[in-house]
């Protein structure tokens, strides 16, 4: 059997499955930016919307150093949407929580890209759309897998 690397198919289906989710996320900025977020803040709270986190656990999410993500953090504590807070379980690391402001911004972000995303579909014929929704959600699936074997599943919050 051919390995997957060695298939020119598989190669240009890998190449345009890896482009179509640059442009994604290039659609998905677009849409943040209508209610004045940024894709890498809409990162940080989609996932503290799962649970408090560790600012190191978001620096490791965000594959930047701790430095960095306190820029973009120090943004959403400005503008009242995560708080800052000593971590319950270690006094040394500042634990990370959306507000009630966050978590309704996080509401307003996935109805935007959505509706974004709602016109991509609708240029497909419905059974398309609808496989084209069944693999995003698939690799939400997987993604969700990978940031639970990272940072553990999320549970109640200390």
């Amino acid at each position: 059997m051919e390995r997957r690397d060695e298939d020119p198919i598989a190669r240009t289906r890998s190449a345009d499955a890896v482009r179509a989710a640059a442009r994604l996320a290039k659609v998905a900025g677009s849409a943040l930016a209508e209610v004045d977020l940024t894709l890498p803040q809409y990162r940080v709270l989609v996932f503290l919307s799962l649970r408090e986190r560790p600012a190191s656990d978001v620096a490791s999410l965000l594959d930047v150093t701790p430095s960095t993500v306190t820029s973009v953090v120090d943004g959403l504590v400005g503008r009242g949407l995560v708080e800052r807070r000593p971590d319950t379980t270690d006094r040394r690391r500042v634990a990370l929580s959306l507000t009630p402001a966050g978590e309704h911004l996080v509401a307003t972000g996935d109805r935007v890209v959505g509706e974004r995303i709602d016109r991509l579909l609708a240029r497909l014929e419905p059974v398309e759309a609808e496989a084209a929704l069944v693999g995003l959600e698939l690799l939400n699936v997987a993604m969700e897998a990978v940031l639970d074997e990272r940072f553990g599943p999320p549970g109640p919050t200390p």
